[in-house]
C-alpha cells in the first residue's frame, strides 16, 4: 500500500501534471501497476489480478494493443459478414447515445425556451423545472415500456421483427416532434414513442449480436455497443455546438430530425441481415437457421452448419425436458432462472450506481470552478476521451480476465467518488485549485469506467440472459437499467442541490460502489470462449461464478443418421456412450 501511494504521490507532485487535468488519465494508467496492493481476495482472484498488472504494466501495454489488435484484425477477416451484421445491429447505440446528449443541448437554446416555454413575472420566456423534467423523462418511461415489451416480440416476430417495430416508433417519435414549433404536449409524447423504439433496440441489439458471434468475437463485438454508443455521443456534443448561434427552428429541428439517418440505415440494411439461428431454431426452423449460419460464414466454403445446429437442437431440448411451465413467473419461482436474472440484471444495475451519472451530469459544473467559461469544451474532451478508452478496452477485451478487471476498476472509481466527497467537506462553491483536483478525479473515473464497465455491463447482461427464458431475463435486465438511469438522474439535482451536499454527494456514491464491488465478487464470472450452451449449464448445474473458469470445456456429439439422439460430451470424459446409428463427431478446441 506505502508503494502504491508513493506511486501516485511522485505522478501528481510532477511538474507537468500537478493542477492538469490530464494528469487523471496518467494516474488511472498507473493505477493497475499496483493493483495487487489494493485487493486482497482469494487466491485465484489475487493471481488473475496479478495478471491484469503484467497485461497493463507501461512498458509492454502497446505491444500488447498491437497483437491484441491483429487478432482483430485476424477475426474481422475471417467473419467479415459478422462484423458487418453486429455493426448493424449496434445502430440502435446511436439512438440511446445521441438522444441523450442533444435533448440537454436542445432545451438550453433560447429559441426552443422561447417557444415551448411560457413568461414568466419579469416577462422572459422560461420552461419550468417540472415540465422541463417531464419533458427530459418522458423518453425514460418509452424505453422502459420498450425494452419490457421487447420479450414478447423477440418471442413472436424475431430480433428482425423487433428491429422493424423499433424502426417504426422511432419515425413516429421524431415525427410528432419535428410538426410541431409550440406544442409541449406533441413533443413529450413523440420522446416517449421514440423511447419505445430505443427500449426496442437495446433489449434486442445485444441479443442480437451475442446470438451471432463466434464465442471467441462475442465480448469485443459486444463491447461495439458502448463504442457506438460513444462515437453518437461526440456528434450529439458537435451538432449541439452548431446550433447555439442559430436563432429559428432550425436549431431544434436539425437535432430531433437527424434522428431519422438511423431508421434509414436500418430499413436499407434489414433486408440483408440473417435472423438470429436460435431464434430459428426455437420456431422449429432448422433449415432457415442452417441458411442464416452459411449467411454468417458465407467467405468459408467447406462450412457446415450441422454441428452448430445440433448443439442448438440439444440445448433446446435439453431446456423443453426441465420446463414445467413458462412465463413471467418461472424468472421469480424457479431458483435457477432467478439466479439468471440477478446476475444479468444486476451487470446494468451496478453499472449505473457507481457515480457514473453523476459525474457526467455536474462535470460542467466543476468546470467552470477552474476557470473554463465554455461547457461544451469540457463535454467535448470527455466524450473524445471516452471513445479512445472504449476503443482500447474492445482490443484488449480477451486479453483482460473480467473479473480482476472489474475489481480493479470499481476500486479506482470508488476512491476517485471519496476523494471528491472529501473535497466538498469545507463546503461552497469549490475554489479553483480543488475544482482542479475534483476535475483530474472526473476524467480519472471516466477512463475507469469506460475501459470496464461502460461495455462490459452490457456484454455480461447479455451473455448472462440464457436459456429458455432468455428474451425475458435480458428484457427485464434492460428494463432495471431504464430504471435504475431515471431514479439516479432524478435524485441528482435534489442531492446536489436541494439537500445541499455538493460535492459530497460523493459519499452516497461510495456505499453504492461497494454493493457493485459485491456483484463482481458473487456473480461475475470468467466466460470468454464458452457458448451460450456452455454458460446455461454452469446455471443448471449450480457452479458458482468463481468456478466457471476452471471448468471443462463441452461439445456437442450428434447422431448423423438419428438427429434425435444427441447428447453432450465432456471432453475430460472417457468412455462416452453413444445412441442411433451413425458415428459421433466431437469438435476439439
Amino acid at each position: 500500500m506505502r508503494r502504491t501511494i508513493k506511486l501516485f504521490s511522485s505522478i501528481w507532485g510532477h511538474g507537468n501534471f500537478r493542477g492538469n487535468i490530464w494528469g487523471g488519465v496518467v494516474l488511472f494508467s498507473a493505477a493497475p501497476l499496483a493493483a495487487g496492493n489494493f485487493y486482497k481476495y482469494a487466491d485465484d482472484d489475487l493471481a488473475d489480478i496479478r495478471s491484469l498488472s503484467r497485461y497493463t504494466h507501461i512498458h509492454t501495454t502497446l505491444n500488447h494493443h498491437r497483437l491484441n489488435a491483429s487478432n482483430l484484425l485476424t477475426m474481422a477477416i475471417q467473419y467479415p459478414y459478422v462484423w458487418i451484421f453486429c455493426g448493424f445491429a449496434s445502430l440502435g447505440a446511436f439512438l440511446y447515445g445521441f438522444d441523450g446528449v442533444y435533448f440537454n443541448g436542445v432545451s438550453t437554446l433560447d429559441v426552443f425556451i422561447r417557444h415551448f416555454g411560457e413568461k414568466n413575472a419579469e416577462g422572459q420566456y422560461a420552461i419550468s423545472p417540472s415540465t422541463l423534467s417531464v419533458m427530459t423523462s418522458m423518453i425514460n418511461v418509452g424505453e422502459l415500456v420498450g425494452s419490457l415489451g421487447a420479450a414478447p416480440l423477440n418471442d413472436y416476430l424475431g430480433r428482425k421483427g423487433v428491429f422493424l417495430v423499433g424502426t417504426a416508433a422511432v419515425i413516429l417519435g421524431v415525427v410528432l416532434q419535428l410538426v410541431t414549433s409550440s406544442n409541449r404536449d406533441l413533443i413529450t409524447a413523440g420522446r416517449a414513442i421514440l423511447g419505445f423504439g430505443v427500449g426496442n433496440f437495446s433489449a434486442t441489439s445485444p441479443l442480437y449480436m451475442g446470438e451471432i458471434a463466434p464465442e471467441s468475437m462475442r465480448s469485443p463485438l459486444l463491447m461495439c455497443w458502448q463504442l457506438t454508443l460513444s462515437v453518437s455521443q461526440i456528434i450529439a456534443a458537435g451538432i449541439n455546438r452548431g446550433m447555439v448561434d442559430i436563432d429559428t427552428t432550425f436549431a431544434y429541428r436539425f437535432p430531433i430530425g437527424f434522428q431519422l439517418l438511423f431508421p434509414a440505415l436500418i430499413l436499407s440494411g434489414i433486408w440483408f441481415v440473417p435472423e438470429s439461428p436460435r431464434w430459428l431454431i426455437r420456431r422449429g426452423r432448422r433449415e432457415a437457421a442452417e441458411n442464416s449460419l452459411r449467411r454468417l460464414n458465407r467467405d468459408d466454403k467447406t462450412y457446415d452448419p450441422a454441428p452448430a445446429v445440433a448443439e442448438m437442437e440439444v440445448a433446446l431440448n435439453e431446456e423443453l425436458e426441465v420446463q414445467a411451465q413458462g412465463g413471467w413467473m418461472q424468472l421469480i419461482t424457479d431458483p435457477v432462472e432467478r439466479r439468471k436474472v440477478i446476475y444479468s440484471a444486476g451487470a446494468l444495475v451496478a453499472q449505473q450506481i457507481n457515480g457514473i451519472q453523476w459525474f457526467y451530469y455536474f462535470g460542467t459544473v466543476f468546470s467552470k470552478a477552474i476557470g473554463l467559461q465554455d461547457p461544451f469544451l469540457m463535454t467535448l474532451i470527455v466524450f473524445i476521451i471516452q471513445v479512445f478508452v472504449v476503443l482500447a478496452a474492445v482490443l484488449l477485451a480477451n486479453r483482460i480476465p473480467r473479473r480482476p478487471l472489474l475489481m480493479v476498476t470499481t476500486g479506482i472509481m470508488t476512491v476517485s467518488i471519496f476523494v471528491v466527497g472529501c473535497l466538498g467537506i469545507p463546503g461552497g462553491e469549490p475554489s479553483q485549485v480543488i475544482g482542479k483536483v475534483i476535475i483530474s478525479f472526473v476524467i480519472i473515473e471516466i477512463v475507469a469506467f469506460n475501459f470496464a464497465w461502460g461495455p462490459l455491463g452490457w456484454t455480461i447482461a447479455s451473455e448472462m440472459a440464457v436459456g429458455r427464458n432468455r428474451n425475458k431475463i435480458y428484457a427485464v435486465a434492460v428494463a432495471c437499467f431504464w430504471v435504475t438511469v431515471w431514479v439516479t438522474v432524478f435524485t441528482l439535482p435534489y442531492l446536489y442541490y436541494s439537500a445541499n451536499l455538493g460535492p459530497k454527494t460523493g459519499f452516497v456514491y461510495t456505499g453504492l460502489c461497494f454493493v457493485t464491488w459485491a456483484y463482481v465478487y458473487f456473480c461475475v464470472g470468467e466466460v470468454t470462449g464458452r457458448t451460450i450452451e456452455e454458460i446455461d449449464g454452469f446455471f443448471r448445474d449450480g457452479i458458482p461464478a468463481k468456478k466457471w473458469k476452471n471448468q471443462p470445456r463441452k461439445h456437442i456429439a450428434a447422431s448423423t443418421a438419428h438427429s434425435e439422439h444427441k447428447k453432450i460430451l465432456d471432453v475430460s470424459s472417457e468412455d462416452q456412450g453413444e445412441k442411433g446409428t451413425g458415428e459421433h463427431r466431437v469438435s476439439e478446441q
